[in-house]
C-alpha cells in the first residue's frame, strides 16, 4: 500500500506538481480535518493532508471515525476560494469518490444522500465539509474517508452490517492511486461547468430517490414521503419538503 510513499521528499514533490497542490503527509495524526483547518487559518491555499492513521477522526453528525493504520485512504483538502456550499460540495465529492473508483476498477458504486458512498450496498467512504467565510470568497475543508483493506472484524459490531472496505468488496486498490485519482475528480466536479453534469451523475446513482423513506434529525422524525429529487445545492427533496440536513432511512 504505496501511501507511504509520500514521506519521501522527492515523491511527495513530484506529486505536488503533478496535482497543483502541497501534500503533508503524517504517520499519524488526530485529525486531517483539523490539520487542514489549521492551515486554511494560516492562509495556506491548495493543498491535501494525508495520514496513515487518526485517532480523533470524525464522521457526520459528530461520530468518530476510525480504522486500524494504514487500512484506508484518509484526506482533507483545501479549496480556496469555497468552490460551493458545505453540504453541496459533500455531496459533489460523492460523485468524485465514485468516478475515482470506476477508474480503479471498482464500478457500479452507488451514493446515499447527504455524503456516503456505498459498494455492494455498504458504506464504503464519505465525506465532510467545513467553510470559512472572508473578504475573498472564503474557503472550504473537505474531508475523506474510504475504507480501502479492513477485514470484518476491524469494524465495530454495530456497523458489521452496514459497513465495508474495498478488500471485502473484492478489490485490491493501492491508495497512492486512489488519493490522485478522487483529487483530480474533485478538481473537475468544482468546475462550476461541470456541476450540472456532477448532480444528474449524483440522482443516477442515487440509492434512495424514488423511494418511500424518513428524515431523522437528532434522532427524531422529521419528515417521511417519497425522496423525489434533489435540489442545485444538494438539499433533498421529500414530498414537498426540502430537507437540508439529517439522516435518511428507507421505509
Amino acid at each position: 500500500m504505496r501511501l507511504a510513499l509520500l514521506a519521501i521528499p522527492a515523491v511527495r514533490s513530484a506529486l505536488e506538481l503533478e496535482l497543483g497542490r502541497t501534500i503533508e503527509y503524517h504517520v499519524t495524526l488526530p485529525s486531517t480535518q483539523d490539520r487542514a483547518r489549521e492551515l486554511e487559518a494560516s492562509g495556506s491555499r491548495r493543498l491535501v493532508v494525508v495520514a496513515e492513521e487518526q485517532t480523533a477522526g470524525r464522521g457526520t453528525h459528530g461520530r468518530s471515525w476510525r480504522a486500524p493504520a494504514r487500512t484506508s485512504l484518509l484526506a482533507s483538502w483545501l479549496f480556496r476560494p469555497a468552490p460551493a456550499e458545505p453540504a453541496l460540495f459533500a455531496l459533489l465529492a460523492g460523485v468524485a469518490v465514485a468516478r475515482a473508483l470506476d477508474g480503479l476498477g471498482v464500478t457500479g458504486a452507488r451514493l446515499k444522500w447527504p455524503n456516503d458512498v456505498e459498494v455492494a450496498r455498504k458504506k464504503v467512504a464519505g465525506a465532510l465539509a467545513h467553510a470559512t467565510s472572508d473578504g475573498e470568497g472564503g474557503s472550504l475543508v473537505l474531508g475523506i474517508g474510504v475504507n480501502v483493506r479492513q477485514r470484518r472484524d476491524d469494524f465495530p459490531p454495530d456497523l458489521r452490517e452496514s459497513a465495508t472496505s474495498l478488500a471485502l468488496a473484492g478489490h485490491t486498490v493501492d491508495r497512492l492511486m486512489l488519493l490522485v485519482r478522487i483529487t483530480r475528480e474533485l478538481d473537475r466536479v468544482v468546475d462550476r461547468s461541470e456541476r450540472r453534469a456532477a448532480l444528474d451523475e449524483w440522482r443516477g446513482r442515487a440509492t434512495l430517490l424514488g423511494q418511500r423513506v424518513e428524515v431523522l434529525h437528532d434522532g427524531r422524525p422529521a419528515a417521511r414521503g417519497i425522496a423525489r429529487d434533489i435540489a442545485d445545492d444538494g438539499a433533498l427533496i421529500v414530498g414537498d419538503e426540502r430537507i437540508a440536513a439529517g439522516e435518511v432511512r428507507l421505509l
